[in-house]
């Protein structure tokens, strides 16, 4: 017997981490566009709306979004049924947090998502989280907290309300991360967005036909920056994502996406003209060296009979 080393897609996964850096730096752009949106007036919520209709329609076009019938089956359903609607409750509920609570706290509040992500992960395999996840896991989590400058006291009141929305948030993008990996397994990655993203357009329109149409969506002043958020910071950056999580696994890809607070202050200080704080590039630079470490990962070798 010798040791050979496994043939893995170190390569395949170190691409799938770029994907998942690159669709948070997607989401960053769109953080940028959005805080212009709604200085305009546009409801955050109506945003959200738009965002999944334009992703829904960009996904059903792509091709084989559809290719060998629906598939539902009843054992796919309700993961196919949660994913869709995790889809608009992560944003839905992250906007409503910030109404009751500092930005920089329900940000933190949403990004403890990878700590579910990984117990929930330890608890399915029954195994215990490597040593490298774990100190990568904290190193995230402390990064995303820096960069919040929650140690600065950055916190304004905490209403109990706003808390709980803040941890549904990383509920909800827990779930979103851990079901797309399952219905991608299922279906295919793009089907299964295809009908998760009709699943949350069709939630929308029935929230919304009550209260009429959003008419600042499509004001001529308005329009083009929907359109970006739509196609670039939410039809791209899933696709980045979607293929991500299927290279690099749920765990890993949901630390990685922490690296998208860091990203949003970059591009906000270069778009915006927004302060970056010695304590904010730390936290960036804390959280890049986690998703650097994860990278390095490699698998141990494997014994194999000799020749």
């Amino acid at each position: 017997m010798h040791e050979q080393p496994e043939r893995s897609n170190d390569s395949g996964a170190g691409l799938g981490l770029l994907a998942v850096i690159g669709a948070a730096a997607c989401w960053g752009i769109a953080a940028a566009v959005a805080k212009d949106l709604f200085e305009a007036g546009v409801e955050p919520i109506e945003l959200a709306q738009a965002r999944s209709y334009i992703a829904a329609v960009g996904f059903s076009l792509l091709p084989g979004a559809w290719s060998g019938g629906i598939g539902v089956t009843r054992q796919s359903a309700p993961a196919l049924i949660g994913l869709g609607l995790s889809i608009p409750a992560v944003n839905g509920v992250y906007y409503l947090a910030i109404q009751r609570l500092a930005v920089a706290v329900a940000l933190v509040l949403e990004y403890s998502a990878p700590v579910l992500v990984v117990a929930w992960t330890a608890v399915r395999t029954r195994k215990f989280p490597r040593p490298l996840l774990l100190v990568t896991l904290g190193a995230a989590i402390v990064g995303v907290v820096f960069v919040a400058e929650l140690p600065a006291g950055n916190v304004g009141s905490l209403d109990g309300i706003g808390l709980l929305l803040g941890l549904a948030a990383a509920v909800f993008f827990s779930a979103y991360t851990l079901l797309n990996e399952a219905t991608g397994s299922h279906f295919g990655p793009i089907p299964a967005m295809a009908r998760a993203f009709a699943i949350a357009a069709l939630f929308w329109l029935v929230y919304q036909i009550p209260r009429g149409f959003p008419e600042d969506l499509v004001h001529p002043d308005n329009i083009l920056r929907v359109l970006l958020i739509g196609v670039g910071g939410t039809l791209v950056p899933f696709l980045l994502f979607i293929w991500g999580v299927a290279k690099v696994k749920s765990e890993k890809a949901a630390i990685a996406a922490t690296i998208e607070p860091p990203l949003a202050g970059v591009i906000a200080w270069l778009w915006l003209g927004e302060r970056l704080s010695a304590m904010q590039v730390g936290g960036g630079v804390l959280i890049l060296a986690a998703v650097v470490a994860l990278q390095l990962e490699r698998k141990q070798p494997v014994l194999a009979p000799e020749p």
